[in-house]
């Protein structure tokens, strides 16, 4: 991640960063930063240039700070000067900016991350929600039929989870005893839909339209507190509204659907970054093999499932 403290490292103490924007703005003089005692020479401050030699930089505890000489309320530090001339939305965004143009590499996974989900989630708060209608494919029977029977909602897959023609099996599958026998259970007797768009088949090249909806599957979890305590941190999530949530079919685990928008993240980038997301902010580990879009869910019997309530379930 890239810190203040990292960039002060690379740029002697901020340093380089003044003379890179400095030498943005021409001037009948030449442009130099000369360091004596912790202190430059005063150069021409290019955002008050009615001034000439009025802008003042040191070397204070580590940082290279500003000041103009003839305007006491001009002053700040090597990142707020920066800002001034970037003018970057948010404090990662700068840092990232100041780490391309100075070629500093230094990582920037985390804070690229950070930086895109803010437009990713001012994208979602675009999308009126009164017009917003998702639509999925259901598939009959099992995982062996790779063709879509119909196209669903939100609402009426939630009336499936919560049916309880889906208990008998849901039970019967819980109570097996090894993996390996869930799994065959699971291929053999649950119908399963593809959250995120409509199908002709069950392929990502067969793929009719993208619902923008996501599905995170987290498995796995140890206890039922530890599945609470989950479900509860996701329903209150306020970057990622939850669209609809419910317990796995082996009972382990969640499948968290959440709302996306394609106008600024491929469906595969918002898995990742919603991977990332949950490991930082509750460290919550996802299972990494879901990030294809074809990606079956398979429907079991939830009763406590949770619709978000702008849905009508009637």
């Amino acid at each position: 991640m890239i810190t203040k403290k990292h960039i002060l490292s690379k740029t002697h103490y901020g340093l380089n960063i003044y003379s890179y924007i400095l030498k943005q703005y021409p001037s009948e003089e030449a442009i130099g930063l000369s360091i004596s005692n912790r202190e430059c020479k005063p150069v021409n401050n290019p955002f008050l240039p009615q001034y000439r030699g009025s802008l003042k930089i040191s070397v204070v505890n580590g940082n290279a700070v500003y000041q103009d000489l003839t305007e006491d309320s001009f002053k700040g530090d090597v990142f707020d000067f920066a800002q001034l001339h970037f003018k970057t939305t948010t404090e990662d965004e700068l840092l990232i900016h100041i780490n391309d143009v100075l070629h500093l590499k230094l990582e920037s996974k985390v804070s690229d991350y950070d930086s895109r989900l803010e437009r990713i989630n001012q994208a979602l708060d675009d999308i009126p929600d009164e017009e917003w209608n998702p639509k999925f494919s259901y598939f009959k029977r099992n995982l062996f039929n790779l063709y879509a029977t119909k196209v669903i909602g939100i609402s009426e897959g939630y009336k499936m989870i919560t049916d309880t023609v889906r208990k008998y099996r849901t039970d019967s599958l819980r109570k097996l005893t090894s993996k390996k026998e869930q799994s065959a259970y699971k291929k053999k007797y649950f119908d399963y839909v593809t959250f995120s768009g409509m199908f002709t088949k069950r392929n990502n090249t067969s793929l009719i339209k993208h619902s923008e909806l996501l599905t995170i599957d987290i498995d796995g979890i140890s206890s039922i507190n530890r599945l609470k305590e989950i479900r509860c941190k996701l329903l209150e999530d306020s970057y990622f509204p939850t669209e609809l949530l419910f317990t796995s079919p082996r009972g382990k685990g969640l499948k968290w659907i959440i709302k996306i928008s394609l106008e600024k993240a491929t469906h595969l980038e918002y898995f990742q970054a919603v991977s990332k997301y949950l490991k930082q902010m509750y460290n919550i580990v996802m299972d990494a093999s879901g990030s294809d879009v074809s990606r079956a869910c398979l429907l079991p019997y939830d009763p406590e499932a949770y619709i978000n309530p702008k849905y009508s379930i009637h």
